[in-house]
């Protein structure tokens, strides 16, 4: 009975259309550059290892070492694989079987993040010190540093299973960011014109010849070689991906919370049969009961796999549902 809990959290829910998409349709599918694999079954196995720090969220080698132990064959895994040229480059393709993995993962009891992913808004401003500064889009660049900080982003951004995303600048905004009123803030403006999980406001300043320094959420500690600024962004942001992403495994012995969830804002069976749809893609949801039904609101008895935290994290890339509310009870 839930009444025997200690701690009784209730989370509401809002039905609503969003018109971002934040599911990721190929969470089971990882791509690798094909100069980053020897052979096949190189390839294969190092698909597997990047599925694994994508549905973790972490790139902590002990969940490996756990799979390892296990004597789990990667390749068992792999429902088809091919290659395929994404912008200029060659990348092995693979497509894994979630309905064979994931019951596996589960008994090893390694935390997963379901389709649901965060959106990390990037603004991204460079000055080389020749002519005005810019702000990267998400149109192409000319400038081989822009070129090569996109690319960094979208490979990382496949890697980890997020969204790495770019402003989409109008003339109003370009008019906006390109002023000197120093009441005017780029980051606030683009922080509420551009839905956003996380946001990320970096600057990176030419200081000398074949110098460079990065400041803003991002930092460098001394200056850059011009060949040292790509490796810089990759490691930052896998280690802000880190944080952002981690879900915490439980403590040996200890079980998943119990958790009651409302969802409001239903008007018609389809609502439900969405709500239905949706709640089956959290992978955070051990199992979940009817508690209450009214017209407009569905209560669920819900356990959790881990703890609460890795369901707030999971439902915050939800196309279906907004947090509206979230208390937690110790009576």
């Amino acid at each position: 009975m839930i009444q025997k809990i200690k701690i009784l959290l209730l989370l509401n829910f809002l039905l609503v259309n969003m018109a971002i998409s934040k599911e990721l349709p190929g969470l089971f599918e990882v791509k690798i550059p094909v100069d980053q694999y020897t052979n096949t079954n190189d390839g294969l196995n190092k698909a597997f290892n990047r599925l694994i720090e994508k549905l973790s969220g972490s790139r902590n080698k002990k969940y490996l070492w756990s799979i390892g132990d296990a004597q789990l064959n990667k390749i068992e895994f792999v429902a088809s694989y091919s290659t395929e040229l994404i912008g200029e480059r060659d990348f092995l393709s693979v497509k894994f079987n979630s309905e064979a993995l994931i019951p596996e993962l589960r008994k090893l009891g390694i935390p997963l993040i379901g389709f649901n992913r965060p959106v990390i808004l990037i603004l991204f401003k460079i000055d080389t010190g020749e002519s005005s500064p810019l702000y990267l889009d998400n149109s192409a660049s000319t400038d081989l540093m822009s070129a090569k900080i996109k690319e960094t982003f979208m490979e990382i951004a496949l890697q980890r299973g997020v969204y790495l995303e770019l402003p989409e600048f109008d003339l109003e905004d370009q008019n906006l960011m390109n002023q000197t009123n120093v009441l005017f803030s780029p980051s606030d403006y683009l922080q509420k014109k551009f839905y956003n999980d996380a946001f990320l406001a970096i600057d990176l300043v030419r200081i000398g010849i074949n110098q460079w320094s990065v400041s803003g959420d991002l930092k460098t500690t001394a200056p850059l070689q011009e060949s040292q600024v790509i490796e810089f962004f990759e490691n930052a942001i896998h280690v802000f991906l880190d944080k952002l992403l981690e879900v915490k495994p439980l403590e040996p012995g200890v079980s998943g919370e119990r958790m009651m969830v409302s969802i409001q804002g239903l008007n018609n069976f389809e609502d439900f049969q969405s709500v239905e749809s949706e709640l089956d893609k959290i992978f955070a949801i051990k199992s979940r009961s009817f508690h209450a039904f009214q017209p407009t609101k569905i209560d669920y008895i819900t356990k959790l796999f881990q703890t609460t935290d890795s369901l707030v994290r999971e439902l915050r890339g939800s196309t279906k549902f907004l947090i509206k509310e979230y208390n937690a009870d110790t009576n």
